[in-house]
């Protein structure tokens, strides 16, 4: 095998990559199927060892490994049987892809043409969104108007991670030209998660990882300016937004009336969960109940706690540490919270690209929260794939 066509073959498995995440907020077959081409282009180059040994070297990839292993002994004293192991293992794939991409990106060229890329086509989406908003143009059955991704809080994160973008490349030596295009894109990201999306943890996660962020690009000894910055600007949308102001009464109303409501509610469901959830950490908080090991553990403690809705089963608590704590424990959590952990402080070791990655990774923890969006198809894979391609660390010899 020659080198020019191991290059080639490498090089496609990148762009195909970035074809992926791109994809991902828009079509979850036009991923998969950009997945399996990777992977594909990747194993034909001769080089799959070679860049598998490089994710190895690399602290993520070490905490991927041992958070996965966690995962797989967790299988073994779950109670349930192996096709439920095998499905919850295979919710948290897209760190394969992780550790895969820390070995494939080594390339500063690459990397810019990752960020590069996703933030041109969000910027494209954002666009498109705004007249579907004003005409209220429904697209997608059971989404609102604008929305005409997966759903509105796919839209909204993958309109944050652009955003997130965006702030960095606003740094590098852009022409006056190009800079007002840049800050065209981030003023559109910002309308449409404020006053286009009603995806509440989107109004959570991105002041708190646009605070990270500035921190980031300007040093955290200024971080009560930032909290104080976001604080206004958060208040500021939360008084012009219509949108914002109804997400958040709606908030309230369920939250205030999810005991004696006669249907389910967003907020409703999520406060018995955790509730319930709760009472199974606490019977069992060192070791949980094993991989796969929620929803049976759930489904029995909701018959015994509540009657109608209040008993509905569930494999998702909406919150991804209780999720994790309740099936591999606290060992299970705290493996967690150190692959976290670790992603935050390469991305801040490996600017500014790494920046961008871990500015991502403090949105979706924040937002998860209130959901799971580590395993989540298009969240948990936007935040594989650039906690992957970013956090690689470039070889000396940069590729084309």
């Amino acid at each position: 095998m020659t080198h020019a066509y191991s290059d080639t073959a490498l090089n496609v498995s990148r762009g195909l990559a970035i074809f992926a995440v791109v994809a991902v907020p828009m079509s979850t077959a036009a991923t998969s199927i950009a997945c399996v081409a990777m992977l594909a282009a990747w194993l034909a180059s001769g080089q799959a060892f070679a860049t598998l040994r490089q994710s190895w070297r690399h602290p993520l990839g070490k905490m991927i490994v041992a958070f996965y292993a966690w995962l797989v002994v967790g299988t073994f004293y779950a109670d349930t049987d192996w096709p439920a192991k095998l499905q919850t293992l295979s919710s948290w794939k897209k760190l394969a892809y992780a550790f895969m991409l820390l070995g494939l990106f080594q390339s500063r060229r690459w990397q810019q043409r990752f960020v590069y890329y996703f933030v041109g086509v969000m910027a494209v989406a954002a666009i498109i969104a705004i007249p579907l908003w004003a005409t209220d143009w429904v697209v997608r059955s059971g989404r609102g108007a604008g929305i005409f991704m997966t759903n509105h809080s796919t839209q909204s994160m993958a309109f944050t991670a652009a955003l997130l973008g965006t702030l960095f490349v606003l740094h590098e030596p852009l022409s006056p030209r190009w800079k007002i295009a840049v800050w065209s894109a981030a003023a559109l990201f910002v309308f449409n998660i404020f006053f286009v999306s009603t995806a509440r943890s989107a109004y959570l996660a991105l002041p708190v990882a646009a605070v990270f962020a500035f921190g980031s690009l300007y040093g955290f000894r200024k971080l009560p300016y930032f909290i104080g910055a976001a604080a206004v600007a958060v208040a500021l949308f939360v008084a012009t937004s219509d949108t914002v102001q109804q997400r958040i009464q709606v908030t309230l109303d369920e939250q205030a009336h999810y005991q004696t409501s006669a249907s389910e509610t967003s907020i409703g469901l999520r406060v018995v969960f955790y509730r319930n959830t709760w009472q199974l950490i606490r019977e069992h908080p060192w070791l949980g109940y094993g991989t796969s090991g929620f929803k049976p553990a759930y489904e029995q403690v909701a018959k015994l706690n509540g009657q109608g809705w209040h008993a509905m089963s569930t494999g998702d608590p909406h919150n991804q540490y209780l999720f994790i704590w309740v099936e591999n424990g606290i060992f299970g959590v705290l493996l967690f919270l150190a692959y976290i952990g670790v992603g935050l402080r390469e991305g801040l070791a490996n600017r500014p690209y790494g920046a961008i990655a871990a500015s991502f990774l403090v949105a979706i923890s924040a937002s998860s929260l209130f959901n799971s969006h580590f395993k989540t198809f298009a969240e948990g894979y936007m935040l594989a794939f650039f906690l992957g391609a970013l956090l690689s660390r470039p070889a000396e010899l940069d590729d084309a």
